[in-house]
């Protein structure tokens, strides 16, 4: 117990020498050397520095792909990791072993943190695990591009009794958290750029004005157009100083200017689904009576990485085509909730949350295919799910299909799940959710698919009553994180339930 408490306090000597697992190449054959830590220096800390010692670094899937794709890694590209070898892990906790002169008011040895690995500096990204080193070692330096970022200080303060293992994991929890507390707008984009598309099946009638009441773009870019709404539009951007010009359709998909906003006005799908390639980052495309009633291919990975959306509605005001839905990301309070999946690591932290959320879901559905995980999910979260008065149904889809259609035919006679939580990048499992989403229910694809997997999508889903939305997340930021560590303060999250194994630092 004395040693333990020296540790906790950070009495004990710096040592010279510390274990790290540097990245030399592609693969788990190139992480260290010969299937081990190598020994490197302690890392000198300047005046504007202080010296961490990492206590815990949790392994993340992200630093599985870092090392098995090594230099063809995106964040890696370039770098020659033989000569210039990157140190993975970005999970972590740590404490103050040694302080700067020029920082000894502001932190002192034994404080402890963990810390937002996306680091901003100057507007550049600098991830700690890709550009900076991370965690897979036992000491880690820390000087201004963390403690001075774009966010601010990307060091979040923790207490003293607080598990070491849960501090490390609230980074994965705040990807889980990132994706319930994502903002998605119900306006124009302000100061962007809209494009809207018509032809000659276009309804005459449509009303513009209360699209502009609250924000408004820098240009709109018209397309075939009915007349009477190209003249309203006209007017309204002559008196706020917005730049409106005619674009061919074809001359709009070949240029490389991308669009925050684009609004098709009883457009075919197909002219809807290749008017979707050129929505920007964050942007929206709305659907207003689509003129066939078939599908559209939506772009999941853009989805889940760009944070693009779609909605849509049969009014002429083009503002309902905004309002019809409300732009939530977290559970519908009291609701029905499906998580597909359930059992991997991110499944069972969506499920925990679900569970320990005081506003969150009554009914919770956690479905999965794999029997030791199946069991798993059983044992662990029936008994958590009694404890806060939640009703959990844990169905195996693959050895139980009888009872797995079931329960969802239960649900969707009740209405419907109003969220659904999808852990699997599998088309078809995702295309199996779409028929059980209830009125304005939201289905988050948290795992992420590439750029240019499409999905066949029936408009009347999204434009019609149902008023269904499509959205994803990925990762998380300094906030986020910080809103996880405020959890574990009041009680209402145990990181540390996500532990599933403890290892040294020979063991990684």
């Amino acid at each position: 117990m004395r040693k333990f408490q020296s540790f906790v306090l950070a009495n004990n000597p710096i040592p010279k020498k510390q274990l790290a697992w540097p990245l030399y190449g592609t693969g788990v054959d190139h992480l260290g050397k010969d299937g081990k830590p190598i020994l490197v220096q302690v890392p000198a800390y300047t005046e504007d520095e202080i010296l961490m010692r990492v206590d815990a670094v949790s392994m993340c899937y992200t630093d599985v792909k870092e090392i098995v794709q090594g230099e063809s890694h995106p964040r890696l590209t370039g770098r020659n990791l033989r000569e210039d070898p990157i140190i993975p892990g970005h999970e972590l906790s740590m404490t103050v072993v040694g302080v700067g002169k020029n920082l000894k008011d502001e932190y002192k040895v034994g404080d402890r943190f963990t810390m937002q690995p996306d680091v901003w500096v100057n507007g550049k990204s600098r991830p700690f695990c890709f550009d900076l080193d991370g965690g897979y070692r036992q000491y880690a330096k820390v000087g201004k591009e963390i403690l001075e970022g774009d966010a601010g200080n990307y060091l979040i303060p923790i207490t003293k009794d607080m598990i070491y293992a849960a501090a490390a994991i609230t980074e994965p929890w705040a990807c889980v958290e990132a994706a319930y507390r994502a903002n998605y707008r119900n306006v124009v984009r302000k100061g962007g750029v809209m494009w809207i598309v018509g032809n000659d099946m276009s309804r005459r009638g449509y009303l513009p004005e209360s699209l502009f009441e609250r924000s408004g773009p820098d240009s709109i870019l018209l397309t075939n157009v009915p007349s009477d709404l190209k003249l309203k539009i006209g007017s309204i951007c002559q008196s706020r100083g917005i730049h409106v010009d005619d674009i061919g359709f074809e001359n709009a998909i070949d240029s490389e200017v991308l669009y925050d906003d684009i609004l098709a006005l009883d457009c075919s799908s197909q002219t809807v689904t290749r008017a979707s390639k050129k929505i920007a980052k964050g942007g929206m495309l709305v659907m207003f009576g689509v003129s066939d009633s078939t599908t559209i291919e939506i772009d999941l990975g853009r989805l889940h990485y760009d944070d693009i959306y779609f909605a849509g509605t049969d009014s002429l005001d083009l503002i309902e085509g905004y309002k019809r839905t409300t732009s939530r990301a977290d559970h519908f309070p009291g609701g029905k909730m499906w998580i597909v999946g359930a059992g991997g690591p991110m499944g069972r932290m969506h499920l925990q949350r679900a569970i320990e959320t005081k506003n969150g879901p009554n009914l919770i559905v956690a479905s999965e295919v794999t029997s030791d995980r199946f069991i798993a999910l059983k044992e662990f979260f029936y008994p958590m799910a009694k404890n806060h008065h939640k009703e959990l149904l844990i169905i195996n889809s693959k050895d139980e299909p009888d009872e797995y259609r079931k329960v969802l035919q239960r649900v969707k006679a009740d209405g419907g799940f109003d969220d659904i939580e999808i852990m699997v990048a599998i088309i078809p499992v995702i295309m199996e959710t779409l028929p059980y989403a209830a009125k304005t229910g939201v289905i988050s694809l948290f795992a992420g698919l590439k750029r240019g997997v499409m999905m066949s999508v029936d408009t009347w889903l999204i434009q019609g009553p149902q008023q269904v939305r499509f959205i994803g997340h990925s990762g998380s930021g300094l906030e986020d994180q910080k809103a996880v560590v405020n959890k574990m303060l009041s009680g209402e999250l145990k990181p540390e339930l996500s532990v599933a194994a403890v290892g040294g630092m020979k063991q990684v």
